[in-house]
């Protein structure tokens, strides 16, 4: 009798870890999954070693706004992830010069996110088409991003950071840009 009762609740146990192994695959791939920031591309918004938590449903509901800061796969080399903020959308005309951002000719402003001393360069203009996005990291000059490789697919988003989980001193929602 003990026998079979070890064996009863060795399969319950079986059949728990299961199904909460398929929920935690589930949510990981469509709902939500944990990126961690390599490297100073982002500061001062994200450092170095940051656990992010990535809301990857936002975008199958709504599309991304200029602003989000989003978590990719590198275009041609998807296994690389870098996370950046959006600043161009589909169908719009980008163009830096002289250290500021433009968009269709009117003066980016209110990127209060950015250091106040940063500029943006090189001097260069890009006309997205349709499910492209400009995206740009926060610290400009050490940023591999749009201005280097090129825009991004809609399709290497993977979603939208929302939450920054670890260290807990920097616990806390990314704080939403808005234009």
């Amino acid at each position: 009798m003990i026998k079979s009762s070890l064996i009863t609740w060795g399969y319950e146990l079986g059949k728990a870890a299961l199904i909460l192994a398929l929920l935690g695959l589930f949510l990981h791939y469509f709902i939500a999954t944990i990126f961690v920031v390599d490297g100073a591309s982002m500061a001062p918004n994200f450092k170095d070693n940051e656990v992010v938590m990535v809301n990857k449903i936002s975008y199958f509901i709504k599309n991304p706004k200029r602003g989000d800061a989003v978590v990719l796969k590198f275009p041609g080399r998807e296994q690389e992830k870098y996370i950046k903020r959006i600043i161009g959308l589909p169908d719009e005309t980008i163009k830096i010069e002289s250290g500021k951002v433009y968009i269709n000719g009117q003066k980016l402003i209110e990127e209060d996110y950015l250091s106040s001393h940063l500029t943006t360069e090189p001097d260069m203009e890009k006309t997205l088409s349709e499910n492209e996005y400009f995206i740009m990291g926060d610290n400009r000059s050490n940023s591999n991003d749009s201005r280097i490789w090129g825009t991004c697919p809609k399709e290497n988003l993977i979603g939208k950071a929302v939450f920054v989980l670890y260290p807990l001193k920097e616990w806390n929602f990314v704080p939403k840009v808005s234009y």
